[in-house]
């Protein structure tokens, strides 16, 4: 049996209800610019599209989770 660390063991953790957190808007830290959650991917990953220049890209769902829901959008 091999015993395995903390995040060993959290590694496959997976929110339960993802697709909930699509068409959330959110932002890079407390100040950066906001993004809405277009899609997930089956990696765990998800699909943002970012408010300001429009560039879409896959972001990492532990990032997004630790990043704010976005209060206002300039």
């Amino acid at each position: 049996m091999t015993i395995r660390g903390f995040e060993a063991a959290q590694a496959v953790f997976v929110a339960p209800d993802s697709a909930r957190l699509i068409g959330q808007v959110r932002r890079f830290g407390a100040k950066g610019p906001a993004y809405e959650v277009v899609d997930r991917r089956h990696n765990g990953d998800v699909v943002i599209t970012v408010v300001q220049s429009g560039e879409t890209l896959d972001y990492p769902l532990a990032a997004l989770l630790a990043d704010p829901i976005a209060e206002t959008i300039p």
